[in-house]
């Protein structure tokens, strides 16, 4: 402030010399301000309130689950459901071994209810087949109460209690060293029971009335023809109104190169019939389910206590089981009536 009173008072000065009249005067003014001293003041913050902040954060209480507002925010990820894994047999999943898929289903019906206006028995099933199902450890057990348990497969019960009596059944389409050709051959026929050049299938399915035929052939089968009359089996079955199911094997009688196994697979698909894959799941089995020595046969042993896990290790233990599970699905999806 002193610093411009001092200003003011030259400026005023000048003015009344102008204002002189006539005479002129010469003021000489040297300009010195004076020495400033500005004190050093020490700025004292206005005191700003403190807020507290916590870590965690208190949402509003959420609305009860009833409230129309009880909604997750627009920006909430959408929970779904796991995936229910599907079931498998050792380590294999039951869509690769028990092949039945919709077309097939349909076809089955149809020939399903062929059979049911031929006079079909809905109770029963027979075999087609060779000394692999030639034996007493292919499927009797389940027409012998206390000589197996189902353990966690105990919902194939019903199964079994709908076709009593063909479990143990051995009819006159089995025969040892059976190769396909044979089937349609009056020698192959039992002479007991088929008439004159009736041949084996006819035989089979006029005694036992069955719905379902279980075909097991290849085993013996070492020349081209098998496709051909393999072919011929299923044609038959089907236009006598009998659901086939064809069952691949463990076995590489034929060569490695599986051609046996692969035309099995291959008139499944052509015809749409139901095919147990037993190839597959005999890859997990020691010696692929054979027994040692023998090279064709399966092993296993005479307890089926599916509780143990040595009965997922043996031949016709685990082949029984493929046979069971495709059997409920056929007897489900395919003969009740819904």
């Amino acid at each position: 402030m002193r610093a411009w009173n001092y200003l003011i008072g030259v400026v005023v000065l000048l003015i009344l010399a102008g204002c002189g009249g006539g005479n002129k005067m010469t003021v000489a003014i040297t300009a010195v301000p004076p020495t400033i001293s500005t004190p050093t003041e020490t700025a004292v913050p206005t005191p700003i309130p403190t807020i507290a902040v916590t870590d965690t954060a208190v949402p509003p209480p959420a609305p009860p689950t009833n409230s129309p507002t009880a909604r997750p925010p627009d920006n909430a990820p959408t929970q779904l459901p796991s995936p229910t894994p599907e079931p498998s047999l050792n380590g294999i999943p039951y869509s690769q071994i028990i092949l039945l898929p919709d077309e097939t289903i349909q076809h089955m019906q149809e020939v399903y209810a062929l059979g049911q206006e031929l006079g079909r028995d809905p109770n029963r099933f027979s075999k087609l087949g060779d000394s692999i199902i030639a034996n007493a450890d292919f499927l009797t057990r389940f027409d012998q109460p206390g000589t197996y348990i189902l353990g966690p497969y105990d919902d194939l019960q019903p199964v079994i209690d709908n076709f009593p009596g063909s479990w143990d059944r051995f009819g006159v389409a089995i025969r040892i060293g059976l190769r396909a050709w044979g089937v349609f051959d009056p020698a192959w026929a039992n002479k007991d029971w088929c008439e004159p050049n009736e041949v084996m299938i006819d035989c089979e399915i006029r005694l036992n009335n069955p719905s379902v035929l279980i075909i097991h052939l290849g085993s013996n089968d070492l020349d081209a023809n098998f496709d051909q009359f393999l072919r011929k089996t299923v044609e038959h079955t089907l236009e006598l109104g009998v659901i086939p199911i064809l069952l691949t094997k463990a076995d590489r009688y034929e060569g490695e190169d599986n051609r046996n196994n692969n035309t099995i697979r291959q008139v499944a698909a052509d015809y749409a019939v139901p095919l147990i894959d037993f190839d597959v799941v005999a890859e997990t089995l020691p010696n692929r389910g054979i027994k040692e020595g023998d090279n064709v046969h399966l092993s296993g042993p005479m307890a089926h206590d599916y509780n143990l896990p040595i009965v997922y290790e043996k031949g016709h233990t685990v082949h029984n089981l493929t046979i069971l599970l495709m059997m409920d699905r056929v007897w489900r999806e395919v003969m009740i009536d819904d």
